[in-house]
């Protein structure tokens, strides 16, 4: 027996009992290992980069024939651009006169949004651009809103369409002389309280900055 002890020894370092309990706890550092991999979350967007510059005018832009309910102030300058999502109880896309007319049952002039971005990355005028619009609460006078459709609470905005948001974003900072930085673009929950524009949008607006950053 006492061969066999050293022997074993010989093989392990460690008399059998220690070997044998070595090996469950290596196994079990690899199996919390391997379960820690598991349980890291997944990467499962990503802001797409941005590669050039447009001007507004040379972005593809729908326009409707809304009519507006009373005469709106016209804005006097443009400082700082606000970024929402639709945040219906589904994520879904919706149209701009949808939006209009739920804006007109708030009691409003209409759609609040300066434009909307719907998830295949089309863009669509919604209140004309000279105009106060109605999406930030007391942040209106100088302020342009962009509107994403879909609920990004839920769900994670298509490639397409943050791309969309950007070249817009970058457009109307080149427009109006606005430096991209995080007192010129708010997401619209930095300026009031709400969710908006979704737990898993929220996160990229740095990274939305600093690719409009790079193109001007």
């Amino acid at each position: 027996m006492t061969a066999k002890i050293l022997a074993a020894t010989a093989t392990f370092g460690l008399l059998p009992e220690s070997a044998e309990a070595a090996r469950k706890d290596k196994k079990n550092k690899k199996d919390k290992k391997s379960k820690k991999i598991l349980e890291e979350p997944k990467i499962e967007f990503e802001m797409p980069p941005l590669v050039d510059l447009k001007e507004l005018d040379e972005l593809n832009i729908n326009a409707f024939d809304l009519e507006f309910k009373e005469d709106m102030d016209v804005r006097e300058g443009t400082g700082a651009i606000v970024i929402h999502h639709a945040g219906l109880t589904k994520d879904m896309d919706i149209s701009v006169p949808a939006i209009h007319d739920m804006h007109l049952g708030n009691g409003w002039a209409g759609i609040g949004y300066h434009f909307v971005i719907h998830k295949d990355g089309t863009i669509e005028q919604g209140r004309p651009l000279k105009y106060v619009g109605a999406h930030a609460y007391k942040n209106n006078l100088y302020t342009v809103g962009i509107c994403m459709t879909g609920n990004y609470n839920m769900a994670y905005p298509p490639f397409e369409q943050t791309l969309a948001v950007e070249k817009l974003t970058a457009a109307l900072c080149k427009k109006y002389n606005i430096k991209p930085d995080e007192y010129t673009i708010f997401g619209h929950r930095d300026l009031n309280d709400t969710s908006c524009p979704g737990e898993k949008f929220y996160p990229y607006l740095p990274q939305l900055i600093k690719n409009v950053h790079e193109v001007l």
